[in-house]
């Protein structure tokens, strides 16, 4: 997996900042990892750091040290309150995301590249400084030639060289904690670097996110509540978005409007909501980002979305079993929330349904009748995960969005209208929806469906009939294996096994150079463990060739 020095020198440097600030959650499991962190701690400085910085800030200031990618991975697990103890879940969220803007030259230069032209020829402005800057990108103000005034998002430079190497590690790590920590097997680790990765790899790619926010206009067009900026499609590409460019406040800063005729805090925080509950169970399709940021507000209430760098999508079976799972919380059904994890197969078959049912009852009775200002999230995500460790329920990670854009829209909701209660507004809507999906109308329209695929399966089948028959008269399905072959992969499986061991005895070596330097000790002490790994460097390579 870590075929690159590029790679090696960078995980060399991720370990470094790990042992620095002495990250905890691998010490136990990793022996290789507490030698390193104790010889970090042999400077004086570094032991002083240690001890007086908490262990989540010191999480934290790791984090951001990492650079981009883990950062971005870190806002993604601080919805994992099930996996982080509660300080570093807390810590974790106040991740900042934002990174110095680079020079306007290299701007100019992407965006003529990729529009194979000069700026002047697109825009009749272009304004030098940024509106907004990340550590993906950076957003301009500029006007086209017709006097269309639009947002340009371009992508920072070598930004995918960065993110790539970033998760070829993340993967190498997911692998040693499933390999070496059995505990943390139901947190499905390498799973959720899958998500994650792929998650990055499209909010990298802007021809994706543009093809995302002209889908969600396309949904919303009837739907007054919301506006979501029409894509200038001639001036975009993968490294560069142009949008047209609306006005508007972030939705945490509507107490700016209080008294002076602004849009009523009650009605915004319930249409954000109504506009949530239909991106997951109207479209199965919903913003994964919506921190205030991305939603903005404008002055006659109307909300308005922007960056679709990160997007879930929910299938329908599975708003099926939300619809079920949040209808029987809100009826107060704790049976039917319970056989429906039995049947969704989020609760091994062998679970005591009455046992996991009152377990739930004590989940979901504190939240009724409250508002929003008296429910602690944190504590009902806590009681909710601890039911889930305690019946040997695994994560699912393809929900992980969908939990960190509740969370994300709760937050939102209690600074604007302390009084609300999101759970009494959802009841209406997650009723219609099953009322219309699964009443009679909806069954007959799945029924129809149904004979329809039927239909479809049944014209084809004579040809798949009809290929099967020549390819087994041709003799195209049997399995042909020389027997030379396996004398052949007996060799190249040896060869790639030695060729690994020798290639991770370099890696340690040299992390551990690593890290002597970086307590300013004598090349005397990482000298040789340099020209170890160099050895073992070069015979991996020719074993592996």
């Amino acid at each position: 997996m870590l075929t690159t020095y590029r790679t090696v020198v960078r995980l060399a440097a991720i370990v470094r900042i790990l042992a620095h600030h002495a990250i905890e959650p691998f010490t136990e499991s990793f022996f290789v990892y507490r030698l390193l962190c104790w010889l970090a701690a042999l400077n004086p400085v570094v032991r002083r750091h240690q001890r007086r910085t908490p262990r989540a800030v010191r999480m934290r200031m790791a984090i951001e040290e990492l650079g981009p990618t883990f950062i971005k991975f870190g806002q993604a697990l601080s919805t994992r309150v099930d996996a982080l103890p509660d300080d570093i879940g807390q810590e974790i969220k106040k991740l900042q995301d934002a990174v110095p803007p680079f020079p306007f030259a290299q701007v100019k230069s992407i965006v003529e590249k990729s529009m194979q032209g000069p700026l002047s020829q697109f825009f009749s402005r272009f304004d030098d400084e940024p509106v907004a800057s990340a550590s993906i990108a950076q957003v301009y103000h500029a006007v086209t030639h017709d006097g269309r005034d639009v947002a340009v998002k371009v992508r920072r430079p070598d930004i995918e060289t960065v993110v790539r190497d970033d998760i070829r590690i993340l993967y190498f790590i997911a692998t040693l904690v499933e390999d070496n920590a059995p505990e943390w097997s139901r947190f499905r680790v390498r799973q959720v670097v899958d998500e994650f990765a792929n998650t990055i790899r499209d909010e990298m790619n802007f021809q994706v996110e543009a093809a995302r926010a002209d889908k969600f206009r396309l949904n919303f067009i009837n739907d007054p509540e919301l506006k979501v900026p029409e894509v200038i499609w001639s001036l975009s590409s993968t490294s560069v978005l142009t949008l047209e460019w609306v006005d508007g406040i972030p939705v945490d800063e509507l107490a700016a409007w209080y008294g002076r005729g602004g849009p009523d805090p009650d009605m915004v925080s319930k249409n954000i909501g109504k506009i949530f509950f239909k991106q997951v169970f109207r479209d199965g399709c919903f913003h994964a980002d919506q921190h205030p940021g991305n939603l903005l507000v404008q002055p006659d209430g109307t909300l308005v979305m922007i960056d679709f760098g990160i997007i879930g999508r929910v299938d329908m079976q599975t708003r099926l079993w939300l619809a079920h799972l949040l209808h029987g919380f809100l009826m107060r059904d704790y049976r039917k929330v319970a056989q429906t994890h039995l049947d969704a197969g989020y609760i091994p078959a062998h679970t005591n349904l009455e046992e996991f049912e009152e377990a739930c009852r004590q989940v979901g009775e504190p939240i009724f009748g409250q508002p929003l200002k008296d429910i602690s999230v944190g504590n009902l995500l806590a009681q909710l995960f601890k039911v889930t460790e305690r019946f040997d329920m695994e994560v699912q990670p393809q929900l992980l969005l969908l939990q960190k854009t509740l969370i994300t829209l709760e937050g939102v909701g209690r600074e604007i209208n302390p009084e609300l209660n999101i759970w009494v507004l959802a009841e209406p809507l997650i009723r219609d929806w099953m009322s219309e999906h699964l009443g009679v109308m909806g069954q007959l329209r799945a029924t129809h469906q149904g004979a329809v695929d039927l239909l479809h399966t049944l014209g084809i089948m004579p040809e798949m009939v009809r290929t099967g028959l020549e390819r087994m008269v041709r003799d195209q399905m049997r399995l042909r294996l020389h027997p030379d072959s396996l004398t052949t992969l007996e060799r190249h499986m040896r060869a790639g096994f030695r060729s690994q061991n020798a290639t991770m005895t370099g890696g340690f070596l040299l992390l551990t150079a690593a890290v002597l330097l970086a307590n300013n000790l004598s090349v005397l002490w990482y000298g040789p463990l340099l020209l170890l790994s160099y050895v073992n460097f070069r015979q991996g390579s020719r074993m592996g060739r």
